[in-house]
Formats: structure tokens, C-alpha cells, sequence
């Protein structure tokens, strides 16, 4: 997903994370509401904990499982608790009189294998002010009732590897259809090709790469499309000019 590094000011501190990691590891009934109240308890706010703690963990466990350490199942399991830490702290952040910025649409492309990195985006911009959601492939009925009982600002679509580029392209014709092209879509990840394939590729407005940018980059997606319209708008005046008989098209 689109990078959060340097997004937040907090260390993650080392005796912290062994007691984070030791909680999403243990074989006891795990509790995420009890481990961000214990986060809590060291003084770590649940915006810290989302957005530096569970990425440097999930970090750790694909090392520790690329060195044997650990196995799938214990992946799996203990991502599955990362998911359950993210879906906490959604539930603590979610307060309508916050959202003061942009609304966006995060969409992970269909054969990405990593989606924690898109919610805990969406965390980030939430903190941020921003109004976000979240959808994991989502097939075109699905996207259809999103966009029609929500109305977003910016799209956000992930891809991670090059097998995810043409559900990705997809992703971007069906959202300038729905949105009927007033809509700026930005295209991302790890996936590694270069932004102006992905570009060339998908269709999208902007590659973005860091979240630190977007803000930027959304002021000037905005504004080529108030010069796009203008321009737009004026042809469409010319010719109805021409057509009255009132000039000549030049």
C-alpha cells in the first residue's frame, strides 16, 4: 500500500513493541480492546498504536517467517489480530464532527495479497480528518453501491504486484464511469514498475507513492480538473455559438 513512513512523530519504542508482539503472539484467547487499553496504560494513544505498531509488526512477522522462524499459520493468525488492533482503533476514531478534509475510496485491486496496509491507510487519513473507506476487490455491483450512497473526492487504488495491474486498470474505468470522470483517482503500492507505466497502464491521475504527498497532490489533481472543465466548458459555448450562427469556430 501507499507508504505512512515519517507520517507520525512517535518511536516505536522497543520495549513497547516486545510487549505488542508478545500479545498478538500468545496462545491465549487474544483481546485487541484489552491490548490498546494496555498500549494505552504505557502511554501510547490508539492513533500510535495503529499507525506505528502494527506496521513494524507486521514488518517483524514477514522477516522472522522468511527466516523459519515462525510458520504461515502463526502469519496468518497473528495478522489476523493486527487486522482486530486496526478494527479497534477505527471504532475509537470514528466521529463525524473530526472529518473536516477530503472524502476518499481506498480499493485494493484484486490479487493483492497484503490488505492490512489499506485499512491502516484509511486510519490515517481518518486521524488526518479526512472521511475514508476501504473495499478489498471489490467486484462492480459492489463498487456500484458504494460510490452511489457515498460521495468521495479522491480514489485511492493499491496494487502490490504487476499480477494486479489489469484488475487495478479495471478498478480505474469503473470508477471514472461511475463518477462520470469527476472523481481524482491516484494509483499505488509496491507494486515495482515505474509511476509512469502505471500510469500508461491504469488510467489513473496520479501515482502516488507516499501519503505524506497526497494532500499535494490533490490540490493539483483538482485543479487540472477545474482547467480540463473550464476548457471544456468554453468549446462546448463555441460551438453552440457557431451553431446559432453567432460566429466562426476557429
Amino acid at each position: 500500500m501507499v507508504s505512512v513512513r515519517g507520517q507520525d512523530s512517535a518511536t516505536v519504542k522497543q520495549e513497547h513493541f516486545d510487549h505488542f508482539m508478545q500479545a498478538i503472539s500468545t496462545d491465549a484467547v487474544f483481546d485487541p480492546v484489552a491490548l490498546v487499553d494496555a498500549m494505552a496504560a504505557r502511554r501510547l494513544d490508539a492513533t500510535t498504536v495503529a499507525l506505528r505498531y502494527v506496521p513494524e509488526a507486521a514488518r517483524c512477522l514477514g522477516e522472522r517467517w522468511l527466516a523459519d522462524q515462525i510458520s504461515f499459520v502463526d502469519v496468518t493468525v497473528c495478522t489476523e489480530r493486527l487486522h482486530g488492533v486496526v478494527r479497534r482503533v477505527d471504532e475509537l476514531l470514528d466521529d463525524p464532527s473530526k472529518v473536516l478534509g477530503p472524502s476518499a475510496l481506498i480499493l485494493v485491486a484484486e490479487a493483492e495479497q497484503h490488505t492490512l496496509g489499506a485499512f491502516v491507510l484509511a486510519l490515517h487519513l481518518r486521524a488526518a480528518g479526512f472521511s475514508a473507506v476501504a473495499r478489498i476487490a471489490p467486484v462492480a455491483s459492489e463498487l456500484t453501491q458504494v460510490m452511489a450512497s457515498n460521495r468521495f473526492d479522491l480514489a485511492l487504488v493499491s496494487l502490490g504486484c504487476t499480477a494486479a495491474l489489469g484488475s487495478g486498470a479495471g478498478l480505474v474505468r469503473t470508477l471514472r464511469l461511475l463518477s462520470r470522470g469527476d472523481l481524482c483517482i491516484f494509483v499505488g503500492g509496491a507494486i515495482p514498475v515505474s509511476d509512469e507505466r502505471l500510469l500508461a497502464e491504469t488510467g489513473a491521475d496520479r501515482a502516488l507513492r507516499d501519503v505524506s504527498a497526497l494532500l499535494a497532490e490533490y490540490g493539483a489533481c483538482v485543479a487540472a480538473r477545474e482547467l480540463d472543465r473550464s476548457a471544456r466548458k468554453a468549446v462546448s459555448l463555441r460551438r453552440k455559438s457557431v451553431a446559432k450562427g453567432d460566429g466562426v469556430e476557429a
